[in-house]
């Protein structure tokens, strides 16, 4: 496996976003692994563990987006800008800043998204790259260190 494999499982999931932008999150999902260690931590919640969470977690993610009829793709924009990109011959990673607009449920109007990501992929047994790690918050800007004291 070389580097190139991974270039294009990064590349499959970032195409799967268009869907889940529209409230279809199968295409990503299918990009993650199934394996019991498999983590997802989404901006709108606690880290969660195992392909049943990652899948639960997702499909509620997704949800956000759903406008049925109303929502067009060409309402969906989708950039990233890559920070860093690492490969092994098992593991690879990337970090990125996703930056979306689309239509939330019941709202009319596009909202934008910006996010801070890191995904961790793995070659499993069958030799392709899934996802085995996903982390993704708002932080795209410094901030203080108060936005993040509790209390």
């Amino acid at each position: 496996m070389t580097s190139s494999d991974l270039n294009r499982a990064i590349e499959g999931y970032r195409d799967a976003l268009g869907a889940f932008m529209k409230g279809d999150p199968e295409p990503c999902r299918a990009c993650f692994s199934q394996l019991e260690d498999v983590t997802l931590a989404n901006p709108l919640g606690p880290p969660q563990r195992g392909p049943d969470a990652v899948r639960r977690t997702m499909e509620a993610a997704a949800a956000n987006f759903a406008e049925g009829g109303a929502f067009r793709f060409d309402e969906v924009t989708l950039t990233f800008e890559e920070v860093s990109r690492f490969t092994t011959p098992d593991l690879g990673y990337v970090v990125q800043l996703e930056r979306s607009s689309g239509r939330l449920t019941g709202r009319a109007d596009t909202v934008a998204i910006d996010l801070r990501v890191t995904m961790i992929f793995r070659r499993e047994d069958d030799g392709a790259w899934r996802v085995a790690h996903r982390h993704a918050d708002p932080i795209t800007t410094d901030r203080p260190l108060s936005t993040a004291v509790r209390g």
